[in-house]
C-alpha cells in the first residue's frame, strides 16, 4: 500500500456503492473500465489491479442515469492489489450537478 502523507485527509464522507457503478478512466496510458468501490463529493476509489503512481493525472467518464459526467482528478492513494483513490480536481457545473444527484440517489 502507498499513501501520500499517510494520514486520512478526506473532507467528505464516502458512500459505498453497489457493484453496478462503473467508470471509464485513463491515467496517461490506455483507457480502462473499472468498478467503483466508494465515492464522495471529493473523489472516488477505483477498483483495479492496474499500477498507477501517486500524483498521476486521471481523466474519468461516468455514464450516469443523469447523463455523462467528465471529471479530472489526481491519484492520492495507490494499492496495486485493490485500486486507486482519486481526488477530483476539475469538473464542469453540469457534471458536478449530475454527480451530486448520483450521491443523493445512493444515500437514500
Amino acid at each position: 500500500m502507498t499513501r501520500a502523507g499517510g494520514k486520512e485527509k478526506r473532507k467528505a464522507a464516502r458512500v459505498v456503492v453497489s457493484k453496478g457503478v462503473w467508470v471509464a478512466w485513463q491515467a496517461g496510458g490506455p483507457r480502462h473500465v473499472s468498478r467503483l468501490r466508494d465515492l464522495s463529493t471529493g473523489g472516488v476509489f477505483i477498483s483495479t489491479t492496474v499500477s498507477v503512481p501517486i500524483g498521476a493525472a486521471v481523466e474519468m467518464l461516468f455514464a450516469l442515469p443523469e447523463g455523462e459526467a467528465r471529471v479530472h482528478g489526481i491519484v492520492r492513494y495507490a494499492d496495486g492489489k485493490s485500486g486507486v483513490g482519486v481526488e477530483f480536481t476539475r469538473m464542469g457545473e453540469v457534471d458536478r450537478a449530475r454527480f451530486q444527484e448520483l450521491l443523493r440517489r445512493l444515500n437514500r
